[in-house]
């Protein structure tokens, strides 16, 4: 009896030394909750595509570096599908020892899938609790578009917004079908997993008041920019700091050292347009913005076109011919409003776009070279920002012209009618069906 007694209290002396008490026992159940932290923060890699080498190797290494000063009470999160077919999905921890992986998928799947990205999600902020929760989504993005007019469209088909998972690696899916995960849908993640401090989008032409709208109830505050961003992304060595500040702090600081410490040397602009969007503010940016639409459309009843010819945009899409089709928010009401309506309006959207920059120098030279590269799409140098005319936030405008291309492409005129936004400003009142 008194041996028996001995070796339980050796036992439990074993666990305390480690600093878990119930760790004994948890290799049978390596999803067991860790104690609860001050802040959880995931970064959702989508990898499976031609950003897998060199960007998230390099981006991964990053990470790592960033980490190293972590404090011990937050937890910072990975998750990663590569395109691989050795190395199959996981999440890892990352703080001062490295990168460690916590959770090894057997097979691979699409991560852009609702249900794959709600079991990913909710898997990490279980085992991770916090006081508060914050997301990164780096990779690909195409804000609002929609490969499909209808988004809740079959599984396999193809779709734009965030993500490109190939497909490739995929044992149920081999036929390579590309797969997106749409704001909308993403949003109805979103609102099944806790309420994010905020989202920080590293990827192209995320902040546009159609995804900021759709958005505004599951996170604070979203940080990205309304245009296509260098393939190398963020400098995550000097931001993962920032990303467990205080909220309200996050946006600005990571937008900084974004456009201090990336490198521009082949990029047409000293800098990147960036925002931040405080969500609580958008209801209110909505109604001074349906407002001002009802305005300015009283000359412009369909098919006359609101004419966007000069207007600030971040760039021209592919599936939609090639057309621009994000337009400044602020740029446009900034010309089309009287001096008292703009200011009324700019107040409004100030409130919700707490913070922006833009670049200050745009390079002309070699822009032919520039254009034929991989940012092809990206047209906001051939406008001339400043802080009167620039907003950093994109809105749609419906075009004819959009309804007149091929059938082949994407009619936005169509597809945007999916989102709430578009929804509220209704501009079937103007004659657009």
């Amino acid at each position: 009896m008194r041996y028996t007694r001995t070796l339980l209290q050796l036992l439990i002396i074993g666990c305390l030394a480690t600093g878990f008490l119930f760790s004994c026992g948890d290799k049978d159940n390596p999803d067991a909750p860790e104690a609860k932290a001050a802040r959880t923060v995931l970064i959702y890699m989508c990898a499976e595509n031609n950003l897998n080498s060199p960007f998230y190797t390099n981006d991964s290494t990053e990470i790592v570096r960033g980490a190293a000063n972590l404090p011990d009470n937050v937890n910072l999160l990975v998750y990663a599908d590569r395109s691989s077919k050795s190395i199959k999905p996981f999440i890892a921890k990352v703080d001062k020892r490295g990168m460690h992986v916590v959770k090894q998928y057997k097979t691979d799947w699409y991560s852009t899938d609702k249900d794959n990205m709600s079991e990913i999600i909710n898997l990490a902020f279980t085992k991770y609790p916090a006081d508060s929760y914050a997301m990164t989504f780096w990779g690909h993005g195409n804000g609002w578009i929609m490969m499909s007019d209808k988004y809740t469209g079959k599984a396999k088909a193809r779709r734009k917004a965030y993500g490109w998972d190939s497909g490739k690696d995929n044992p149920d899916g081999g036929d390579g079908n590309e797969r997106y995960i749409n704001i909308p849908e993403l949003a109805d993640v979103l609102s099944k997993t806790h309420h994010l401090d905020y989202i920080f989008f590293d990827c192209c032409q995320m902040m546009c008041a159609e995804l900021a709208y759709e958005l505004r109830n599951v996170c604070d505050y979203i940080i990205g920019s309304p245009a296509e961003i260098p393939g190398c992304g963020a400098p995550y060595d000097h931001i993962i700091s920032d990303l467990f500040l205080a909220k309200d702090n996050v946006g600005k600081a990571i937008v900084d050292d974004y456009i201090k410490y990336t490198n521009f040397s082949s990029f047409p602009a000293d800098g990147l347009p960036m925002s931040v969007v405080k969500t609580s503010s958008m209801e209110n940016l909505l109604q001074a913005t349906q407002s001002a639409i009802d305005t300015l459309m009283v000359h412009y009843q369909y098919p006359d076109n609101l004419p966007v010819y000069d207007i600030i945009y971040y760039g021209i899409n592919s599936q939609s011919a090639n057309i621009a089709i994000y337009y400044d928010l602020r740029h446009i009401m900034r010309k089309y409003l009287s001096q008292n309506d703009f200011n009324t309006w700019d107040n409004t959207f100030q409130q919700a776009v707490v913070y922006s920059v833009h670049p200050k120098d745009i390079k002309e030279t070699n822009l032919a070279d520039w254009l034929s590269t991989e940012l092809s799409t990206s047209n906001f140098r051939k406008f001339k920002m400043s802080d009167d005319n620039y907003g950093g936030l994109s809105m749609f405008i419906p075009q004819t012209y959009y309804s007149n291309v091929d059938s082949k492409y994407l009619n936005p005129n169509v597809s945007i009618k999916a989102y709430q936004w578009n929804k509220a400003i209704d501009w079937m009142k103007f004659g657009w069906e």
